[in-house]
């Protein structure tokens, strides 16, 4: 039996509609996720990781957000866009306060997904049945999606150096991360950071797509040029995704700047 949050997943994807993803990132008082992912699952965003961190900031920074302790609990929330919206616009408003905690929320867009997750938000996977299904989805939601430019038929300007790198978030099951790393560097990427999480809100996805998945996660972070970007997630999507042992899941975004220290 599905629950009425459950349902409206399935009805979002089931129904066809092409919403553009996003990723949401809340960062609040350690302990306090749990409760921020049972006020975000009643608001319709049901998709989360959840992994720990502490703040480096000082003092009259936590002072000036409101943080009482270094240790955080961090929420990776997957939705699509106008479920985040709607989410980010009450948070802001009368959402704000109903959980007792301090802290922060942003959220980003993403440039490319796994293709069964990509199913999931109801982005299509095939333009024509004359066309082949794309293999991986930066191309896949630049096609769903087109920019102005693609629109317009203007000319793209070129890619600067701002935006030469992006972030591949690679979602896999524990003691599967040497492998998917393995397959990254073999295709250019020169290492990755490791963090361990926890997946709720897995049934919907399990429900549409038929198979078991594991709740303990780690999550690699990539950074690479964009020009490996398709190489290296089509290929990690390929070796390591939803149907085999491992079960990564695979998106990435935009990186503005990117620069050694």
């Amino acid at each position: 039996m599905t629950t009425d949050t459950e349902s409206r997943c399935i009805y979002i994807l089931m129904e066809g509609k092409a919403e553009r993803p996003k990723l949401m990132v809340s960062i609040v008082e350690r302990s306090k996720g749990k409760d921020i992912i049972k006020l975000y699952d009643r608001e319709g965003v049901t998709f989360h990781y959840q992994t720990v961190g502490r703040g480096t900031a000082t003092s009259e920074i936590m002072d000036i957000l409101g943080l009482e302790s270094r240790d955080k609990d961090i929420i990776l929330s997957l939705a699509a866009a106008s479920l985040i919206d709607q989410l980010a616009y009450r948070m802001s408003n009368e959402l704000r306060g109903s959980v007792d905690t301090k802290g922060i929320f942003f959220d980003l867009p993403l440039t490319g997904m796994s293709n069964m997750i990509a199913a999931a938000f109801g982005i299509p996977l095939q333009a024509s049945k004359k066309e082949p299904a794309p293999r991986l989805t930066d191309t896949l939601l630049e096609k769903a999606f087109p920019t102005r430019q693609e629109d317009t038929g203007k000319e793209e300007p070129s890619m600067s150096s701002e935006n030469s790198h992006t972030l591949i978030l690679i979602s896999v099951n524990q003691g599967y991360t040497k492998n998917v790393l393995d397959t990254a560097r073999n295709l250019g990427a020169r290492g990755g950071t490791i963090l361990r999480a926890r997946w709720s809100g897995v049934k919907a996805l399990e429900t549409y797509h038929g198979i078991s998945l594991q709740t303990e996660k780690e999550i690699v972070i990539i950074i690479v040029p964009n020009e490996l970007r398709n190489r290296i997630m089509d290929a990690v999507n390929e070796k390591h995704g939803l149907k085999t042992e491992a079960q990564a899941i695979v998106c990435s975004m935009k990186v503005d700047h990117f620069a050694p220290i």
